[in-house]
């Protein structure tokens, strides 16, 4: 590893000690050798430490916060500001990477020098069972392609993210790479999709190699997705501002829309999970008429969807 890597690889580490290992030795058996491992360990109690420490690489670089961070949003912003890296590359504890991931990605820099933000397609896992993000069926055939952000935006309402938490890259020199997470303790979920929407607001674009890069595992333990109580925090009328600041109308229209659909999407996700919830209709953007006509969409494709599962 030389003094100054390509890239450095953070992964925030809170209590994940039966799937560290995996994700550890993923970023270790690289094809591509000219990285730094940062790990972040945020207090943790259930012996992921000694996980880590079974590892011998000059490669890995093991720091620690005194005080856990929620999501681990609090530990990737430490990581952004310690890496020696280009690029910094982010990966959860309980995924992995694919062998080539890195390598592709350094191919992709090199295509678009111009991008401060990168990312590719990624599989989910879930008891054995894969299956590839919605992104990456539709556009795997484009192998290299740049992304902008009515694109984006338009893509994530439709449930199509081009990215996720283990398979993106940022540029350290970015002007907004520092501080990309929200680190507020009252955030414990939605902050990737946030750090994501900051960059593609800001940059204006994005970089997508259509190589499968990362494994998202479903069924890790200790996964804040499945317990933490979807918030408005990151989705209110202030946040919605200012990052519409250098959006055009066009831009602004679909990131609102893509708020509104978090909004909804939230609730139900607070239903499922039996957490406390919040009111939709207020927290909506938009007129009376629009926010009606989104509840009721809404309520029509919950009923559909319940529908077809009882049919099959």
């Amino acid at each position: 590893m030389s003094n100054k890597p390509f890239f450095s690889a953070v992964i925030p580490l809170y209590n994940k000690a039966p799937h560290v290992a995996r994700s550890v030795g993923s970023v270790l058996n690289q094809t591509f050798g000219d990285f730094e491992l940062i790990i972040v360990d945020d207090s943790s109690t259930d012996g992921s430490l000694n996980e880590v420490q079974k590892f011998n690489d000059p490669r890995i670089r093991l720091l620690h916060r005194e005080k856990p961070g929620p999501g681990g949003y609090a530990a990737r912003n430490f990581g952004i500001k310690v890496a020696k890296g280009q690029w910094i590359a982010f990966l959860d504890a309980d995924d992995e990477w694919y062998p080539n991931h890195l390598e592709k990605a350094y191919e992709l820099s090199f295509k678009f020098p111009e991008v401060y933000f990168m990312g590719s397609g990624w599989q989910s896992q879930n008891n054995g069972i894969k299956k590839v993000d919605a992104f990456f069926k539709e556009f795997n055939s484009n192998k290299k392609m740049i992304i902008e952000t009515d694109d984006f935006l338009k893509y994530c309402s439709l449930e199509m993210q081009p990215v996720c938490g283990s398979a993106v890259f940022i540029k350290k020199s970015s002007p907004i790479a520092s501080e990309l997470f929200p680190a507020n303790s009252e955030v414990k979920r939605g902050g990737d999709r946030y750090a994501w929407l900051k960059l593609i607001c800001f940059h204006k674009k994005m970089a997508w190699s259509s190589h499968l890069g990362a494994i998202y595992h479903v069924d890790s333990i200790n996964m804040v997705t499945k317990t933490a109580r979807s918030s408005m925090n990151l989705l209110d009328n202030k946040v919605l501002q200012s990052l519409s600041r250098d959006l055009n109308k066009k831009e602004q229209l679909l990131l609102k829309q893509y708020f509104n659909q978090r909004i909804l999407s939230g609730w139900l996700n607070n239903k499922i999970l039996k957490n406390r919830n919040y009111n939709v209709y207020r927290h909506l953007h938009g007129n009376n008429f629009l926010k009606f006509f989104l509840i009721f969409r809404f309520i029509v494709k919950i009923i559909y969807i319940k529908l077809n599962s009882i049919i099959d």
